[in-house]
Parts: C-alpha cells; sequence; structure tokens
C-alpha cells in the first residue's frame, strides 16, 4: 500500500529551487550567481508580502543654503535641498537606505534632466513666473565596482579578462515635473523567485529600480533658494501594503466656538465640507451615514440630545465618485447659546474608488480646513513629523470620524465671520 502524496511531493517541479552543497563538488560563478539571486527574491517577496512599498522612517526634504563655492552668479542663488537619512522599500521590494550621517545635497534645478529644464524655464518665462511644481523621487541604485583580472580563462577566451568583483547598492536622487502615478487600488505584486524585474539602464554604468517620492516643491526656479513652506514631504507614501483613504480637511474648526447666526450659516447655506485623499463612490453615500446631534447646553436643563434632519450632497451628484461632499441641516431646529453641534460620520460605511473602507479616525481633532493654519501644538505633530494632519491612523483602521463646534454667544461677537475661533488650552478645559 502505497502512502499518499504529501504537500512537498505534489510540489510543482518549477518551484523554487537552492543549492546543495557536497563534498568534492563543483561550483561554476553561474551556480553563486543564482544563489544570491534566490536570497534576493525571498527577500523581494517577503519586503512586498508583509509590509508593502514606502518610506519606513527618515528620508526628510529640507532646503539648505548652497555649498561653499558654488556660485551661480551674483545676486543669484540656487535651489538647494538636502534628504535625511532614512530607510525604505521601493515597488520592486528593494531596500533603498541612506546611511546617517550621508547628508545628500543637491541642486534641485540640475536634478531635472536637460529636457525638463528646458521645458520648466520656457514655462517659467510664458506662464509661470513664480516657478514650477518638482516632483523629488529617490531609487535603489546598483552598479558595479572593484574591476580585476581573472585568474582562468573561460570557454574561448585567449586571454584573462576583466571583470567587477562587487555589485555596490547605494540610493540615487532624482526630479521631475511630471505629476507620479496615483497608488494602483490593489497591493504591489510580489512576485517570486526568479522573476525578472524592470531595471533600467541609466547610461553611466548603474541600474535604478522605480523611484519613491520623497517630496512635492512648489515655486521652483534656477535663481531663486528654496524656502521651507515650499517643501511637501507630506506627499510621500509611507511603508504599508495599501494607502488608506482619509479625511484631508474639513470646513470648520473642530472645537471652534461660533455665534448663534454663524453657526445657522455654516450648517444651512454653507453646510459642513468634508474633503477626502482619493475619491470615494456616491453610491455609498446613503441616509443615515452622517448625523448631526444638537447636545443642550446653558442654565436650566440641559444635556438633552437631539438629532437634526440632514442631507448629504456629493461634489458632483451625477458622478459614480466623489473627492467631496457636504453635509447640510434640512430643518429648522433653533441652536441656542452654549449648545454643542456633534457631526458624526460613518465613515466604515463610505467605501473609495477601490471598494476600501474610509479610515476616519480624528485623531487628536487636528484636521484642518481649507486655508486655514495646521493646527498644530507642541506634542501634537504627525507622526511622520510634517505636513498638516488628516484622518486615520498608522495601522489603517476605518474608524468613525466625529467632530464638533460651541454655540458661544459673546457680547461683542461678530456675526461676519463663519469660520469660528481657534480652540486654545482654556477651551479645552470649559468644554
Amino acid at each position: 500500500m502505497t502512502a499518499p502524496p504529501t504537500g512537498r511531493d505534489s510540489a510543482p517541479r518549477a518551484g523554487r529551487r537552492r543549492l546543495t552543497y557536497f563534498h568534492g563538488q563543483l561550483l561554476s560563478a553561474q551556480d553563486l550567481r543564482q544563489e544570491q539571486e534566490q536570497f534576493l527574491a525571498r527577500l523581494r517577496l517577503h519586503n512586498l508580502a508583509l509590509h508593502g512599498y514606502g518610506v519606513a522612517y527618515g528620508l526628510w526634504t529640507r532646503p539648505v543654503p548652497a555649498p561653499a563655492g558654488d556660485c551661480p552668479g551674483p545676486g543669484r542663488a540656487a535651489p538647494w535641498l538636502e534628504v535625511t537619512d532614512g530607510v525604505a522599500v521601493d515597488r520592486n521590494g528593494d531596500e533603498v537606505i541612506v546611511p546617517c550621517g550621508a547628508l545628500p545635497r543637491h541642486d534641485l534645478w540640475r536634478l531635472l534632466d536637460e529636457e525638463e529644464r528646458h521645458r520648466a524655464a520656457q514655462e517659467i518665462q510664458e506662464r509661470k513666473p513664480d516657478g514650477v511644481t518638482v516632483y523629488v523621487t529617490i531609487h535603489h541604485c546598483e552598479e558595479p565596482v572593484d574591476s580585476v583580472r581573472a585568474v582562468h580563462t573561460e570557454g574561448c577566451d585567449s586571454l584573462p579578462r576583466t571583470a567587477y568583483a562587487h555589485i555596490r547598492e547605494g540610493f540615487a536622487l532624482r526630479a521631475t515635473t511630471r505629476q507620479p502615478e496615483s497608488d494602483p487600488c490593489g497591493p504591489q505584486c510580489p512576485c517570486g523567485p526568479g522573476t525578472e524585474h524592470p531595471r533600467p539602464g541609466c547610461g553611466d554604468g548603474r541600474v535604478l529600480g522605480p523611484g519613491l517620492l520623497l517630496a512635492r516643491v512648489e515655486g521652483v526656479r534656477p535663481d531663486r533658494a528654496l524656502a521651507p513652506e515650499q517643501i511637501h514631504p507630506e506627499e510621500r507614501r509611507p511603508l504599508s501594503r495599501r494607502r488608506p483613504t482619509v479625511i484631508t480637511s474639513v470646513s470648520w474648526q473642530h472645537g471652534g466656538r461660533l455665534t448663534t447666526p454663524q453657526i445657522r450659516a455654516l450648517l444651512g447655506d454653507q453646510g459642513l465640507t468634508v474633503a477626502f485623499s482619493r475619491p470615494v463612490r456616491t453610491a455609498t453615500l446613503a441616509k443615515g451615514i452622517a448625523d448631526i446631534f444638537q447636545i443642550t447646553g446653558g442654565r436650566g436643563v440641559h444635556g438633552t440630545v437631539m438629532r437634526l434632519e440632514t442631507e448629504i450632497k456629493p461634489e458632483q451628484a451625477d458622478c459614480e465618485t466623489t473627492k467631496e461632499i457636504t453635509i447640510r441641516q434640512t430643518d429648522c431646529e433653533y441652536l441656542n447659546d452654549k449648545d454643542r453641534v456633534h457631526l458624526v460620520l460613518r465613515t466604515p460605511f463610505i467605501l473609495d474608488v477601490c471598494g476600501e473602507p474610509v479610515d476616519g479616525t480624528h485623531v487628536g481633532g487636528l484636521v484642518p480646513r481649507p486655508g486655514g493654519p495646521v493646527p498644530h501644538r507642541t506634542g501634537l505633530l504627525p507622526p511622520d513629523g510634517s505636513g498638516p494632519r488628516t484622518s486615520g491612523t498608522v495601522t489603517g483602521g476605518a474608524g468613525v470620524f466625529e467632530s464638533w463646534v460651541f454655540v458661544d454667544n459673546p457680547k461683542n461677537a461678530k456675526d461676519d465671520d463663519t469660520r469660528g475661533s481657534e480652540p486654545d488650552e482654556t477651551d479645552e478645559v470649559r468644554s
């Protein structure tokens, strides 16, 4: 009686292969290269399947003055920047490492290739005198080093040939004026060992992998130094298999204090506007997704909770997807002094263009309003330390979005400002 085949016995013959060593075995250079490649392929598979791709930590982009001796001309400057140390994984699964103390510095204008520099210079001269937008990317880089002469000939070679003894891995910075493509809906396909990865050469013996976006730089000119506010490192992709859709801005100040006319204008005529990082499906914006509650305050009976009638309007009602919605009050309930208006947006029920739920966790209540100040205070910076906060957590959950404002009618209130005042430390204590 024969035993049933096990999983190992039934494995396909085209599966992974690795060397088995024995005494007296003759190994060729090809055998050792294949041994290295299969371990590298396993590492890439592990990186993409378990972690995804993006920046793990570091790799901040910041402006720096031009180095001593670099003189573009009298009275002129140059857009120099540097990148801090850090680690990332590119879309091939290769690790991109900028070691501690490296701090690569480059003239951003010179990082553009010749064709893009010419096109950007024309745009600055004709249409964009304030400068163009440039995207900075980092690439995994390999180049052969240490040329040596072989001891023995191979095949029909008459003389021992020279070859490179090592491959040095590193990184390369590039810049482009072309906006990078958005993330696909599915995570990067983790190709199996032995799969050839597209590795275009760059003309100088090096091989570059696909680039990772580090920053968007606005208003770049060849004759102007960079300011910190021009660089937007929050554009980079954090290390993850899939970047969740989050809420990027709202049209009110969370925890703010508004007068009764201001709150009526905000809820009625203007509406509460919510913007997302990528399009969401309008078919999922069903009734009940959003609720506005009035919590009575002030003297006398207070603490009563009433639900106000609301409606949700996408930015374009006739489209399948939208990046912005407006929530309005449709009834005539009156809001009194010291009441609190509480918004609950059930983002797990809102699906993005990829069919995934929106991560609406309102961490710290720090999602900003468009054009308003970035609501950062000491100790409340985002985990990556840059840019305005969005909703969402590092783990990519799908929490409910909540926010509130207070009705406050001081004696000298100005009714023409519907944005509300900035909350401070005492406001939070009182609330």
